[in-house]
């Protein structure tokens, strides 16, 4: 009996040994994944002016897909000369990165790590080759974005001023005319005030096209980019072009999801986007990126149109991402859901639109063609 027992313990240890030697094997294999050194690669190069708090292991993505790694960090030849990046990159997207495209050095989150971000070419450009080195664009320091915002919201505020001092120097002078103080001729005579007018409205419109050229490349830089992209700010005409990936939609009228008007979801319209759930979710599509789209009458008031088809992307992308997860693909990776408000003007690239209700909500799945 006490040998029988013996055997039984022993065979228990050796299958505990085998367990745990099991879960460790797994663990290196998903290490060396991790670190993009078990599949196949391939290997390009960037070079940049600096690359402070780039390392080697940093990631590297390809229009947010985690594509590899930084595998080498080459110190230039002579001072001043740029420093090159040999970023290893998964075979499966080299017929995706082109000669054309570019590289760029991001933050994750606030105070997250720096990744490289490779922006795709054009489709019809010839794929890079191994080791081929594509260009770089300098990494935006999001203080000094922030300084030049500043300059242009004073400058903005000192036109503004001018501004007001010219028009109240034009109300001065038709209140005269008003009065029987001066003729009309006054007023159309006048060259300082036609020729300041004039100088203020091209100095402001200057300023205005200033601001915003800052307030977009602040709209685009990490982290304030995570902000745009949860409140769903997206270059609405690019937004659902995807060259290198296959396009595949589900489209729900606005009566099937929401109360009338409204951007409340209805029991049936929570049953649509269960079974839309479901079709999301199967295992080859899980990599997919989403885009909630929701359009609204041609007849409707503008603002109010994008109002209401923002709210209702919004509320299906809520849905589907409370109820059913929908933005996990997979242990630790995140698929990207974005919710975007056409209104009443469908994207030129939507070639859906024209048979398409004119009050729907279109699920957009974009898998990535690896």
């Amino acid at each position: 009996m006490a040998r029988a027992m013996g055997r039984w313990r022993l065979l228990g240890n050796v299958a505990f040994a085998a367990a745990v030697l099991a879960a460790a094997g797994g663990g290196a294999f998903a290490i060396a994944q991790r670190r993009w050194q078990v599949q196949p690669t391939f290997h390009v190069r960037a070079r940049f002016p600096d690359v402070v708090g780039v390392e080697p292991g940093h990631r590297v993505r390809f229009q947010g897909i985690d594509a590899g790694v930084v595998e080498r960090v080459v110190a230039p030849g002579r001072p001043g000369d740029p420093v090159e990046l040999v970023l290893r990159i998964d075979e499966k997207l080299r017929r995706l990165v082109r000669r054309d495209a570019t590289a760029r050095i991001v933050m994750e989150g606030m105070i997250g790590a720096r990744v490289v971000d490779l922006k795709p070419g054009l489709p019809d450009a010839p794929a890079v080759l191994d080791g081929g080195l594509i260009a770089s664009e300098p990494a935006t320091d999001l203080g000094e974005l922030m300084r030049r915002t500043g300059d242009s919201l004073r400058e903005f505020d000192a036109t503004a001023k001018q501004a007001r001092v010219g028009l109240e120097r034009l109300s001065a002078i038709v209140a005269d005319v008003r009065d029987g103080k001066g003729s009309l001729g006054k007023l159309v005579r006048d060259d300082d005030v036609y020729d300041g007018l004039v100088a203020l409205t091209v100095r402001g419109g200057k300023a205005v096209d200033k601001l915003d050229d800052d307030l977009m490349a602040i709209k685009q830089t990490w982290p304030i980019s995570r902000y745009f992209e949860a409140r769903s700010y997206y270059e609405r005409d690019k937004i659902l072009y995807r060259p290198g990936a296959r396009r595949e939609a589900r489209s729900l009228t606005a009566e099937d999801l929401f109360e009338p008007g409204r951007a409340i979801l209805t029991s049936v319209g929570k049953t649509r986007l269960d079974e839309v759930a479901r079709w999301a979710k199967t295992p080859d599509r899980l990599r997919a990126e989403m885009v909630v789209a929701a359009f609204a009458d041609p007849g409707l008031d503008p603002e109010t149109a994008e109002a209401l088809t923002q709210e209702q992307a919004d509320a299906v992308r809520q849905y589907l991402i409370d109820r059913h997860g929908i933005d996990s693909a997979g242990w630790f990776r995140k698929r990207k859901v974005a919710a975007v408000g056409f209104g009443a003007n469908p994207p030129r690239l939507d070639d859906q639109a024209a048979a398409a209700p004119s009050r729907r909500v279109d699920v957009i799945l974009f898998s990535p063609q690896t």
